[in-house]
C-alpha cells in the first residue's frame, strides 16, 4: 500500500526526461527474489493491478508482465554463486528495463502504446536506472515483509535434562 501511494504521488512527480522510478515493478521483482515464485507471482499480479490503476493503463497490462518477471528473477536468484552490492545493483537494473521493456511490447501488441523501438529502449533503460537507485532501501523493507520478519536460520536448542 505504501508503495501504490508513493509511486502515485511523490515519484510520479520526480521524471527524468518523462520517466519515473518503477516502485511496484520494484517490489515485484524484490518479493520474487527474496519470497521465492509462488509468494513473487502473486505479489506481482497485485501490483501490476495497482500500477495499471494509478497510471490509467489498461486494467491487467502489468499485471500480464510482472509475475512472469517475478518468478524468472527468482528463478535466477536460485542459480546465482555470489552476490554483491554491484551485481545485485546490475540485475535490478537489468530486470526493471526488461519489465518496463515488455509492458511496452505488450501495449503495442494490443495497440495500446504507439512509440518507436528506440523510445521504449531509451525509456526502459533509464527507468531501470532510476529505479536502481532507490533499490537499497526498498529492498531492506521487502526483505522482512516477504520472510515475515523471521531470521534466516533459526537455531532449535535443546534442554540439557
Amino acid at each position: 500500500v505504501t508503495a501504490v501511494a508513493l509511486e502515485g504521488t511523490l515519484l510520479d512527480e520526480l521524471r527524468v526526461d518523462g520517466v519515473s522510478v518503477e516502485l511496484l515493478l520494484l517490489v515485484a521483482i524484490l518479493t520474487g527474489f527474496h519470497g521465492g515464485p509462488e509468494r513473487g507471482a502473486i505479489t506481482a499480479f497485485f501490483a501490476g493491478l495497482l500500477h495499471d490503476s494509478i497510471v490509467g493503463a489498461p486494467l491487467g497490462l502489468h499485471a500480464l508482465v510482472y509475475p512472469p518477471l517475478a518468478v524468472a528473477v527468482s528463478s535466477l536468484e536460485l542459480r546465482m554463486l555470489r552476490s554483491t552490492p554491484v551485481t545485485g545493483g546490475l540485475a535490478v537494473l537489468a530486470a526493471v528495463a526488461a519489465g518496463q521493456g515488455l509492458a511496452s511490447v505488450v501495449g503495442m501488441l494490443f495497440g495500446i502504446l504507439g512509440q518507436t523501438p528506440q523510445a521504449f529502449v531509451r525509456q526502459a533503460v533509464l527507468a531501470g536506472i532510476l529505479t536502481a537507485v532507490v533499490a537499497a532501501p526498498v529492498n531492506r523493507v521487502v526483505r522482512w515483509a516477504a520472510t515475515g520478519g523471521l531470521p534466516g536460520t533459526i537455531e532449535i536448542r535443546r534442554g540439557a535434562g
